[in-house]
């Protein structure tokens, strides 16, 4: 279907891209370490993207009709907006593991093994563990009428484990979440097991917690909510419609020089790793902070056409939308702060472990009010127990101008990669 539909665009337009994705995802869910549920989805489609008479149109398919997904991107492009596009030739694709073999033959005993693995390494502390898994097969291929063609396969193994546990009224849930193209190796599995069994021992006690301004470490679990306003504010389109706060302040520090921040596709195994981007433009590790100071915004080629610069290789496509700039693996560079030292660095304040969904937050203003779930008291540089469920607020943009450590480990929960940060000035209530 794709090279018919090619031909025919290149005789009735004046350019044509398209993004071809596949995916077939097995998910088990587990209870008591036995499968209780497992089903199979499978998904493809096509979008096309087509210049005609100076304007541009959009059109996706799941089917092949080819000649009825073009006409409909014509007519797309009929009411379209005004632009064209220079689309990317062939190129040298770097070097990049998306796709393990391990994971993609494996079957159904195979993923659920870690699931029970850590049932079984846990059944002597009286937790309830709940995990779902999921594997997710999956193929890219862009091409254009520029003459790029070019595809590669994906594996994505999901694993996420839910551990409850009462302690006297309170009912005490500890989360994890890992995302790669294998099967997760056992260091990661025994790692979550003695961080659930150290939790444990902490919540032993519960303890009060000061309402006022203070320091607070945001394990890795809870950094999503200091770098998404980070993110949306990087985001070529938010600065071309005025919406972000760091568009005119590249070249500048506006963080703490403890912060530098990387897009970085190419790291191998990860969920956001890719040689390319649904647009066919090569990617790369792109700076986004660099000690602090704003380097650069992520742009696909329409934003970036619009704007006059060059687009960054971080367009996403779906089968009926547009292309977008969205992020690959967000990397947070670590410290030189041990365990020991995030602790003293807090002295006496709040570790946070887990947030609720729901809250208050300006992702352009970057202000937020969020309730801990799971946190901990710090005193006097040590965990003294549980804290009540409090609420967390301030303004992303301007905590993390005020870094006081930073670890030196980054954990990866999904395609995220962070260390924990301790912030001074938090407002706790």
């Amino acid at each position: 279907m794709i090279g018919i539909l090619l031909e025919e665009a290149r005789r009735r337009t004046t350019g044509a891209d398209l993004t071809y994705k596949s995916d077939e995802t097995t998910t088990l869910e587990l209870r008591g370490g036995r499968v209780s549920s497992a089903r199979v989805a499978l998904s493809h489609g096509v979008s096309l993207r087509v210049q005609a008479g100076g304007r541009i149109g959009i059109a996706g398919a799941t089917d092949d009709d080819a000649q009825g997904l073009l006409s409909r991107a014509l007519a797309s492009a009929a009411a379209g907006e005004a632009g064209q596009l220079a689309l990317p030739g062939p190129s040298v694709w770097p070097a990049v593991g998306t796709h393990v073999a391990r994971a993609a033959t494996a079957t159904v005993s195979d993923l659920a093994a870690p699931a029970q693995l850590l049932r079984d390494r846990l059944g002597t502390e009286r937790l309830r563990v709940a995990a779902s898994v999921s594997r997710s097969l999956g193929s890219v291929q862009v091409a254009n009428s520029a003459g790029l063609g070019a595809a590669y396969d994906v594996t994505t193994v999901t694993l996420r484990l839910e551990a409850t546990r009462m302690h006297g009224d309170r009912r005490l849930t500890l989360l994890a979440r890992r995302a790669g193209a294998d099967l997760p190796p056992l260091a990661d599995l025994e790692r979550w097991v003695a961080q659930v069994r150290q939790r444990l021992a902490w919540a032993e006690r519960q303890v009060d917690v000061p309402s006022r301004v203070q320091r607070v470490g945001f394990l890795p679990s809870t950094m999503e909510i200091l770098l998404e306003p980070v993110q949306q504010a990087l985001v070529g389109r938010a600065a071309l419609h005025g919406a972000s706060p760091l568009a005119r302040r590249r070249g500048t520090r506006v963080y703490s020089p403890e912060f530098s921040l990387v897009d970085d596709p190419l790291v191998d195994g990860r969920p956001g790793s890719r040689p390319f981007d649904d647009e066919g433009t090569p990617c790369r590790p792109l700076p986004l902070i660099e000690r602090g100071v704003v380097e650069n915004l992520i742009y696909d080629l329409e934003t970036a056409t619009r704007v006059g610069t060059t687009a960054t290789g971080h367009a996403r496509r779906t089968t009926f939308g547009k292309a977008q700039a969205a992020f690959s693996n967000l990397v947070l560079s670590p410290g030189t702060a041990s365990w020991a030292g995030i602790l003293e660095a807090i002295g006496d304040g709040l570790l946070v472990e887990q947030l609720a969904s729901a809250g208050s937050m300006n992702l352009a203003g970057g202000a937020f009010s969020r309730v801990a779930l799971v946190a901990w008291r710090v005193e006097g540089g040590e965990v003294t127990g549980l804290a009540p469920e409090v609420t967390i607020a301030g303004n992303a943009h301007e905590l993390l101008g005020r870094i006081v450590a930073i670890g030196e480990e980054q954990v990866w929960i999904g395609s995220r990669a962070a260390p924990t940060v301790v912030l001074d000035g938090v407002t706790v209530y």
